[in-house]
């Protein structure tokens, strides 16, 4: 806390004049990504207990972005929290890849388990987004059930079924042009 005797000095170009400017809110992000980083880490090791055998598939070639599937989906929580999904992409590709060194079939087996969800999921009369949300709840139900993690950790399991999704091994892709 502040007295009266104290004096606050402010050295740059900004406008800061008053103790509350002080406060670097740039930091509040940098905590975001941090925890988001560690809620992934979280989540992928929970899902990997949950796979044990994987299904090798020919790469996929065709030339899209991930922005056309989700288009081509109508995916609209896609595409409505895009930046924030493709921010956390890249967390989960560096943590599968993390995760890799020790068992080489780990996405694999990842990827196996959110596609056999979709599979179960999977049903014409239902909207993508409906889908979506029930691979979603599945999924953090399983790791609600069977695992120790935090609720808030299970929360982003999202950004994981994200993953798969602009991996191209769930829902349709865009049809070439």
């Amino acid at each position: 806390m502040l007295d009266k005797h104290q004096i606050i000095t402010v050295t740059g170009s900004g406008n800061k004049t008053a103790a509350r400017d002080l406060f670097d809110y740039s930091t509040s992000y940098v905590m975001e990504v941090t925890k988001h980083d560690s809620a992934i880490e979280n989540i992928l090791l929970g899902i990997s207990s949950f796979t044990a055998d994987i299904k090798y598939e020919k790469p996929d070639t065709t030339d899209y972005t991930i922005e056309d599937k989700i288009n081509h989906n109508k995916l609209e929580k896609y595409k409505d929290f895009f930046d924030d999904y493709m921010d956390n992409y890249n967390i989960v590709k560096s943590k599968i890849s993390v995760f890799e060194e020790q068992d080489i079939t780990f996405e694999k087996r990842l990827i196996s388990h959110v596609k056999n969800k979709y599979m179960i999921h999977y049903n014409k009369k239902n909207s993508s987004d409906d889908i979506l949300c029930k691979i979603i709840s599945n999924i953090e139900m399983e790791l609600k059930t069977h695992s120790n993690l935090a609720l808030e950790d299970i929360s982003g399991i999202h950004y994981v079924v994200f993953y798969v999704f602009a991996e191209c091994k769930i829902f349709e892709k865009p049809p070439k042009v």
